[in-house]
């Protein structure tokens, strides 16, 4: 889910480099629509949902102030009605000791308090919930194969490894760019729930 996070945090610093002052409520609905649609259109429908939303923005929004931090690029101010992009100065990074907030938003167990292999299930379940499993109907699925550069049939295995490995190649700071780190995402998402169909249907 790391994959996800990266491309979440990488449209957030689109964003925020576009503009520099957001409501937790405006970065959301933001998220919800063209060209990102990063989460469905009912992400705040029931406190489960609403709070996993909540959660893996704020998780990549402190993310991306550590990053900005070690890059003396800017300083991030989070809050839930303002999320503002600032200058950085000197003496910012010691802003980062003892901060309880970034420390259990920067956690993501705590999302849950049982093992690692729960939570990666829990926010595998949180990215159906978003709608991605649903990528199949705006997007062909040899259209899907084409953009992780994989031939079918091909394992859920080596769909992953190839996912992590294109991500990585189109990611924004080696050249590449979010809208197509988003297209390899939905490509992903389109290929694993077309196994996953096959797999239920030949069992």
């Amino acid at each position: 889910m790391k994959e996800d996070i990266e491309i979440l945090t990488q449209i957030l610093a689109e964003n925020l480099n576009t503009q520099p002052h957001w409501t937790e409520l405006e970065l959301i609905e933001r998220l919800q629509s063209q060209p990102y649609e990063f989460f469905d259109k009912g992400a705040l429908r029931d406190p489960l949902t609403l709070f996993q939303t909540h959660f893996l923005l704020f998780h990549c929004l402190y993310k991306l102030r550590e990053r900005w931090r070690e890059q003396k690029k800017y300083e991030l101010f989070i809050h839930t009605l303002n999320i503002e992009c600032q200058p950085w100065h000197k003496g910012t990074s010691a802003l980062s000791e003892n901060d309880p907030l970034a420390e259990y938003y920067l956690d993501l167990n705590q999302l849950s308090s049982t093992s690692g292999a729960d939570v990666e299930s829990m926010l595998d379940d949180f990215w159906q919930r978003m709608g991605h499993s649903s990528v199949t109907v705006d997007m062909p699925v040899a259209e899907a194969w084409q953009l992780m550069e994989v031939e079918p049939p091909a394992s859920r295995a080596l769909i992953k490894k190839q996912y992590r490995k294109l991500v990585h190649k189109y990611h924004p700071d080696k050249g590449g760019s979010v809208a197509k780190m988003q297209k390899i995402q939905k490509a992903y998402r389109c290929i694993t729930g077309v196994i996953k169909e096959e797999q239920s249907s030949h069992p």
